[in-house]
């Protein structure tokens, strides 16, 4: 795992981002994600705004402890207080690492976008700040997101590029069908679906590793009508764009 990391230059590793299917969090999805963010110096921000309470970002931040990363904070709970948001954009400078818990995606991008924070965490993004999220907080990487909701789809915080969407929770909710349909429905765009207990760790928003002991299941449009899927196991290396010839 971490030859893996090291072994790419600084300029191929500009972006990191762990995508987490929810479920249980393999260990080693969760060392990458500390080992991405500085190691031992990381400082580490865990956000919980899909969620009303902080557990999930509690149960989180015990996980991460056992990588020993220098700092750990959980940011305040959403709605915040006018000086909890300065306080907020005052960790982000300072931060290496940015982890969103799961719960429901749709609040969390309603607070991410109430505060004008979207634009913040693409810029922390794209200077190598490692990102990292589960459930809800996989689903918003989309540009386009998931919602779960009677509008299918809505504006998510687009880490991931706008070709791609992704799905979590994937083989045991058998969501095969609802990414396809968008799929189909759209031009040039590929589905990516992570199963529970199951991790994508991805550089410079190209090349991918799956992490955990399930799969990752890519779709490509072939035709009006038809979709291809390919799937991927375990420590298995695949090119976001080559997915379609």
């Amino acid at each position: 795992m971490l030859l893996f990391i090291l072994s790419m230059t600084s300029a191929e590793a500009s972006t990191k981002l762990l995508l987490i299917g929810g479920g249980a969090r393999p260990p080693e999805a969760m060392q990458t994600f500390v080992q991405a963010s500085g190691g031992e110096k990381a400082n580490i921000l865990i956000c919980s705004w899909a969620s009303a309470t902080t557990e999930g970002a509690d149960n989180i931040r015990s996980e991460i402890e056992l990588s020993h990363p220098h700092s750990i904070t959980i940011l305040p709970t959403f709605p915040m207080k006018s000086d909890d948001e300065s306080k907020v954009l005052k960790l982000l400078e300072t931060a290496t690492g940015v982890f969103f818990t799961g719960g429901d995606q749709t609040q969390l991008m309603l607070a991410i976008q109430s505060q004008k924070l979207k634009e913040k965490f693409k810029e922390a993004y794209q200077n190598g700040i490692a990102f990292a999220g589960t459930s809800a907080g996989t689903a918003i990487m989309s540009e386009r997101m998931i919602t779960g909701d009677t509008t299918p789809l809505a504006e998510g915080l687009g880490l991931l590029p706008t070709e791609i969407i992704v799905d979590q929770h994937f083989i045991v909710r058998q969501r095969f069908e609802r990414l396809s349909k968008i799929v189909l429905q759209s031009n040039n765009t590929f589905g990516l679906g992570i199963d529970e207990g199951t991790a994508l760790y991805i550089l410079n928003s190209r090349t991918a590793r799956v992490i955990g002991p399930s799969e990752v299941v890519l779709f490509s449009k072939e035709t009006d009508r038809k979709v291809s899927l390919e799937f991927f196991k375990e420590n298995e290396l695949f090119n976001l764009f080559g997915l379609k010839q």
